[in-house]
């Protein structure tokens, strides 16, 4: 048998393992099996979003969902000659010269399961004017006008009052007859015993239950919007944002106006090309009664950063294995990894029941103080122990700083990740990495001499 053949290779083995390159590999490579539970997590919180959008959409389809405002639009049919065949009538339409909504959003929160769905009913009075076209030949058939309004969802529809048009009052019925560009909605037949001169007045009620989103389409060639709620935390989106808006905490006051000129489609057509849903939807100005905090994102984004923890914690770890000196078992790593990746379970629970800050304060708290006493064996020294934790602390802070100032996240987390490097470099500045992955040489002189007095031509004397 040859000893000295094994002797030199369990010392180069030996050698490895006390090597700095060694001692960050394997914490380096614990990191990259702890994705699994990583990942796990991730698809966790995935599968949780999916399950709160599915009743959002139970609660949406009895109550009401996004709800969209569109119009009124004035059809009369005309009558157009045809050189080659038989006269056809075709609609023309009409969008308002002049259109108002003014209105009062209340919502309210309903829960279904553990989720909190808010739903809201709109309270709109409408009016504005219609302009009479110039043409008065006899082609326009004024005695079958009507008017249709669109919404998102006709069944929604709480109460509508009779429209006014002129001296008139006109009850609504339902269905949009064959305007396509409408989704849903009513009609009011409005028959004009002779052609209309100037502008024609209109005016009318509607009340409207929803969830998520109110849009109103700018039908007019100006169009005013003014919505106010007791909502506080209101998302303004669309085509354009309000020009004038209150929030505060008795909720919001917003108003939008806006021109024709920059809406895409045009005040009066014939062609059904010219104006479709797809033309108008992108045209429309909303409001958005959400929750302020989307807990599944926010908790998407707290996961991005489980690579910062896991490797400064490893890395910690690795510092006083070398300068205490000690040994730490992968097994042990493992234990404080999967303690730092529970985290991110805990977080998600418990942000579905108590809110996200308390679920945060609970979870980093729970996490610190298992790590900590964890440790504290570990390590073989409180002192330790507690300068660990209290680096997980300041982590877990720092990182909720950041999930909070999602727009100032890259500019912070680049300053603390600076300050972080930079103390690192600082208290590790003296450190001779070379000498701490060497053994000294009376060690290996000692390893030397029990190899040989442990071989079997040793008198073991």
């Amino acid at each position: 048998m040859n000893v000295e053949g094994v002797a030199s290779d369990s010392g180069a083995f030996a050698r490895l393992r006390e090597s700095v390159s060694f001692r960050l590999a394997v914490p380096a490579g614990l990191v990259l099996l702890l994705q699994i539970p990583i990942a796990l997590i991730d698809g966790t919180i995935a599968e949780r979003r999916t399950t709160r959008n599915a009743a959002f959409a139970e609660v949406s389809a009895t109550w009401g969902g996004a709800q969209q405002l569109v119009g009124p639009v004035l059809t009369v049919p005309v009558v157009e000659p045809s050189a080659n065949g038989p006269e056809t009538v075709a609609p023309r339409r009409f969008f308002p010269r002049t259109l108002s909504v003014r209105g009062r959003v209340d919502t309210e929160v309903r829960r279904r399961g553990i989720f909190d769905i808010p739903l809201y009913v709109a309270r709109l009075h409408v009016e504005g004017t219609f302009a009479a076209p110039v043409e008065t030949h006899s082609g326009i058939l004024w005695n079958r006008a009507s008017v249709a309004l669109g919404v998102s969802d006709a069944k929604t529809i709480r109460a509508a009052t009779p429209i006014s048009l002129g001296d008139r009052k006109l009850p609504w019925e339902p269905g949009v007859g064959d305007a396509a560009f409408l989704e849903s909605g009513v009609q009011a037949a409005v028959p004009f015993p002779a052609p209309p001169v100037g502008a024609i007045p209109f005016a009318f009620d509607l009340t409207l239950a929803g969830s998520g989103r109110l849009a109103v389409v700018p039908a007019g060639d100006e169009t005013v919007v003014t919505l106010a709620s007791a909502w506080r935390d209101p998302g303004f989106d669309g085509a354009s944002l309000p020009v004038e808006r209150r929030i505060g905490a008795s909720g919001f006051e917003a108003t939008w106006r806006t021109m024709n000129l920059g809406r895409g489609f045009p005040a009066s057509w014939t062609n059904p090309q010219e104006v479709t849903r797809e033309r108008l939807a992108a045209s429309a100005m909303s409001v958005s009664f959400l929750s302020p905090v989307d807990t599944y994102r926010t908790n998407e984004r707290a996961v991005k950063y489980q690579l910062l923890f896991l490797g400064l914690t490893f890395f910690a770890f690795v510092l006083f294995e070398l300068l205490a000196p000690l040994r730490i078992h992968p097994v042990q790593y493992l234990l404080v990894g999967f303690a730092l990746c529970l985290f991110y379970l805990l977080l998600l629970s418990f942000s579905e029941h108590f809110g996200f800050t308390h679920a945060y304060a609970i979870a980093a708290a729970v996490v610190v103080v298992l790590v900590t006493g964890y440790v504290r064996f570990v390590l073989r020294k409180g002192s330790r122990a507690l300068a660990l934790g209290g680096f997980l602390a300041v982590l877990y802070a720092f990182l909720f700083v950041l999930l909070q100032i999602q727009e100032y996240a890259l500019l912070v987390g680049s300053i603390g990740l600076f300050l972080l490097l930079s103390g690192v470099m600082w208290f590790t500045r003296h450190v001779d990495w070379y000498a701490l992955g060497s053994p000294p040489p009376a060690a290996k002189v000692s390893e030397r001499a029990d190899l040989s007095s442990a071989a079997p031509w040793s008198d073991g004397r």
